[in-house]
């Protein structure tokens, strides 16, 4: 057996640095499509955030406007 270290052949550097770019573009993707998701997520629950706020100030509006107004009937 040898004792000397390993000589790693060219075409194996060549692969090795190959498959860390792949990786690494990989990596990336990934990380922006989960960028562009979590964007539009809370994207999509501001706007539901903000109509159901909408909604409910209408909702008090018109139960207060109803609540204040004296009846026809009614007198002090």
């Amino acid at each position: 057996m040898s004792t000397s270290p390993r000589v790693e052949h060219e075409l194996h550097q060549r692969r090795r640095s190959r498959n860390v770019g792949l990786g690494i573009t990989l990596g990336a993707f990934v990380l922006l499509v989960m960028g562009m998701t979590y964007v539009k997520l809370t994207a999509q629950n501001a706007m539901m955030a903000e109509e159901r706020a909408k909604e409910q100030a209408a909702a008090a509006a018109s139960d207060s406007s109803t609540q204040s107004s004296p009846t026809a009937g009614e007198s002090d």
